[in-house]
């Protein structure tokens, strides 16, 4: 069976000395989990943002529509839990945390510079045993405001 060891030095795996992109993300509650204690690491940060379209089919093969401003968009944050030298994954904990702080909240969230509010919709993991014991996590929220315009 391989080992796998991951360390948060420079020059290792996440190539950089922050190990998570924890200068770009700032999620509610996920970002306790990332780190050392918790043994894990973003993976990817999806951030949808959604308008408020109407559309009119007309008989004359024009399509005409009228803008209603913001919608509903969505920021899923995805990531990796790694486990210990035991066997044991440290951030299953924290991510059973994280559910129940976030659920039915709304929360600030920031991608790079662009500040969003958001409620969680969902979470999921699902725990790996090959090649090594892991897991993979997933929170989605929705996008309720944002300040990207006005």
């Amino acid at each position: 069976m391989p080992a796998s060891f991951f360390t948060y030095d420079d020059g290792d795996i996440f190539k950089q000395v922050s190990g998570a992109a924890q200068d770009l993300i700032a999620v509610p509650m996920v970002d306790d989990i990332i780190g050392e204690a918790g043994l894990a690491i973003y993976d990817s940060i999806t951030l949808q943002i959604g308008e408020t379209i109407q559309y009119f089919l007309t008989f004359d093969d024009v399509i005409k529509f009228i803008h209603f401003g913001k919608g509903v968009g969505s920021l899923v944050a995805e990531g990796t839990l790694f486990s210990n030298c035991d066997g044991n994954i440290p951030g299953l904990a924290k991510f059973k945390a994280a559910i129940s702080a976030l659920r039915g909240i709304e929360q600030s969230a920031l991608i790079g510079n662009i500040a969003v509010t958001v409620i969680m919709t969902n979470a999921q993991v699902t725990i790996v045993g090959d090649p090594d014991t892991m897991a993979k996590f997933n929170f989605t929220f929705s996008v309720v405001n944002h300040s990207l315009y006005p």
